[in-house]
């Protein structure tokens, strides 16, 4: 199973968390989460991001998602997988966090990372879009 870790702006993860739990059950909780605030730095958070990477690998890699690309959650993300994939494991970071990717993400971990990471990038993008 695909391992996941979420890293974002405060106070999105855990709100992501409780949607994934509302609409999954007890399931949607299978993921780490780092909400990180605004006085936070990036040095005393990668470790953090990295340890927990490297405990969600359960030979399947993991997909770590975050919001924005180059904010600074962005920014942690990619030092910790960098970390990670220098120790050995699996990873990769997708940015542009919406439900729909997460649920995407969380329902097709048991299909091994680049399905993962494929699925939650199609439900990101196809769950953007004009309902009038």
């Amino acid at each position: 199973m695909t391992g996941i870790v979420i890293v974002v702006h405060a106070p999105l993860g855990e709100a992501m968390r409780e949607f994934a739990i509302h609409v999954l059950g007890e399931s949607g909780n299978l993921m780490a989460v780092h909400d990180v605030q605004p006085d936070d730095m990036p040095e005393d958070i990668a470790p953090a991001v990295l340890r927990d990477i490297r405990e969600a690998d359960r030979g399947q890699g993991v997909l770590v998602l975050t919001d924005l690309v180059g904010a600074t959650p962005a920014n942690i993300a990619k030092r910790a997988v960098d970390d990670a994939q220098a120790l050995g494991t699996e990873c990769c970071v997708v940015a542009g966090l919406n439900t729909s990717m997460l649920l995407r993400a969380l329902t097709s971990r048991d299909q091994g990372l680049a399905q993962a990471r494929a699925k939650a990038l199609a439900g990101g993008v196809q769950g953007c879009l004009q309902v009038d």
